[in-house]
């Protein structure tokens, strides 16, 4: 893997408008940075230490300087380790997600990924997405699709149950790598408001983007304070998507439109409804047999899709 310097993660930086300060020895600058982490158990030499979280302790940085950290990233100069060669920043964690694409040289830019938003059905609506590709990709003889869900992260390297719905940016790129050195084709991504709010999925751009509803949820002291804080960190999904695909049946969906619109990255959106003919895709007769088996035709502008008689069987998964 292609190593980087500490002067190019500093402009790198720089040219985000992220660095507020900074203290590093002109020699620092032409050393090549080993690892980037923020648990202070796993650094290594030469790493570019992230102090960030809510659980953070000084006890970390030092641990972290004792195990070969050359630098520090944070929003606040460490007042013990004031003189140690950092870097501070207007917002850490969007500098670590910032930092972490490139340290896996953009991973996200040579796979086809396809991320899900919203309050209900994110992951019924990635395990079917998958199984679909997964039968399509079996019969063009090329490798599965990769998955990253609140339920569990496949990469083609490991498969693992998930702790979070979308992971720290960090793990996000290095599951992202895993994928594409796997040669596989597509990955299916569950986004969480967490992840929007917090900038785990930053520096990713979906080559399509479902937007499956939005409903009051999430609303605690930990995670969003109000509906509001919610929905608005749930739209921002909409500036890191190509194709969107919106839920017409959803509350507030004339807010959700406007913020797909509005979007300089959104090129095309298509609709899908249960009760709304005037959206690109209609399902009607919609009948579920047993506990697996889900049968529907299609209304569509699609003229491969219009009449369409469509049956899926529940993902193992589930």
């Amino acid at each position: 893997m292609q190593k980087f310097k500490v002067r190019d993660y500093l402009e790198l930086l720089q040219e985000n408008e992220l660095v507020t300060s900074f203290i590093l020895p002109s020699e620092l600058l032409e050393q090549e940075i080993n690892s980037i982490s923020y648990n202070s158990k796993q650094v290594i030499s030469n790493t570019l230490f992230v102090c960030k979280g809510l659980g953070y302790k000084k006890e970390y940085l030092e641990e972290a300087i004792q195990k070969g950290a050359i630098l520090y990233l944070s929003e606040h100069k460490e007042e013990s380790q004031s003189d140690f060669p950092h870097i501070i920043v207007s917002d850490v964690r969007t500098a670590l997600a910032v930092i972490t694409c490139m340290y896996y040289n953009y991973p996200a830019k040579r796979i086809n990924i396809i991320g899900i938003t919203g309050t209900k059905g994110k992951s019924t609506t990635a395990y079917y997405i998958k199984s679909i590709l997964d039968y399509y990709l079996k019969q063009q003889h090329q490798k599965d699709t990769a998955i990253i869900s609140s339920i569990d992260t496949y990469d083609g390297v490991s498969r693992e149950k998930s702790k979070l719905t979308c992971p720290e940016s960090l793990e996000l790129q290095n599951h992202i790598k895993n994928a594409v050195d796997s040669n596989m084709p597509y990955l299916v991504m569950e986004v969480s408001s967490q992840a929007l709010k917090f900038s785990r999925t930053h520096g990713i751009l979906y080559d399509v983007g479902i937007f499956t509803n939005i409903s009051e949820d999430h609303i605690s002291p930990t995670e969003h304070p109000d509906f509001e804080d919610y929905f608005s960190n749930k739209l921002k999904f909409f500036h890191q998507v190509k194709n969107a695909i919106i839920n017409l049946d959803s509350d507030y969906i004339g807010r959700i439109l406007s913020e797909a619109n509005a979007s300089s990255s959104v090129k095309r959106i298509v609709t899908y409804s249960t009760k709304n003919n005037g959206a690109d895709i209609m399902a009607y007769d919609i009948q579920k047999e047993g506990v697996s088996l889900l049968k529907f035709k299609l209304n569509s502008t699609f003229e491969e899709l219009n009449g369409k008689e469509i049956v899926l069987t529940m993902p193992r998964t589930f």
